[in-house]
């Protein structure tokens, strides 16, 4: 019998981000953009009108502004979250336009402004990952705010990530939410029916 391969969250962060450290700029805009493409293919895109989106701060993140760019040309309606640090929660926010994105102080773009944090009418979320397994077991930065996030909504969740960034089996508790879709530039994983994807 052949045991699993198990990798701690913070051995999967490690090696991560020492090899988004290493990326540069064409890779990321390459690689993002056959993401996107295969993104694009999916019904569960391309029949979401109302979508949760996060914009990308970090160095060597899949650059989701392309995306949201790309949503708003189309006439979808993008939710944006909007960090509550006095609730360790998101609030939710619609995306305006680039001249209404700012800084956080804790280096997070994200809107000026939000509202509730209702997510009824969100047909599709895609979320941030700093490593994900092939089952969906994902891996944030450890602040538990798209877990919390997550428990409120039953909608597709989709998690956009570089080949690199994919493991077999990732350290997960009872409390950690799974996803349901993983897009890198050489695939697409259906972590509910295929181990490996397709």
């Amino acid at each position: 019998m052949k045991l699993k391969t198990l990798i701690p969250k913070s051995e999967a962060r490690k090696i991560v981000v020492q090899r988004r450290s290493e990326l540069s700029e064409t890779e990321i805009k390459r690689k993002t953009k056959l993401i996107i493409n295969k993104l694009k293919s999916i019904d569960e895109f391309v029949y979401a009108k109302n979508v949760y989106c996060y914009i990308n701060s970090r160095t060597g993140e899949v650059d989701t502004r392309s995306l949201i760019t790309f949503m708003d040309g189309w006439g979808k309606t993008i939710v944006l979250p909007k960090l509550n640090k006095n609730t360790r929660s998101f609030r939710k926010a619609y995306f305006t336009g680039w001249n209404n994105v700012v800084k956080n102080n804790e280096g997070y773009w994200e809107p000026e402004i939000a509202i509730e944090e209702d997510l009824s009418e969100v047909d599709l979320l895609i979320i941030p990952a700093l490593a994900v397994s092939v089952h969906g077991q994902r891996v944030g930065y450890g602040g538990g705010y798209y877990d919390k996030l997550l428990k409120t909504t039953f909608s597709p969740r989709i998690v956009l990530a570089f080949e690199f960034q994919i493991f077999e089996y990732i350290e997960s508790n009872r409390s950690d939410i799974k996803v349901d879709k993983i897009i890198t530039e050489r695939r697409i994983i259906n972590t509910r029916k295929s181990k490996f994807g397709l």
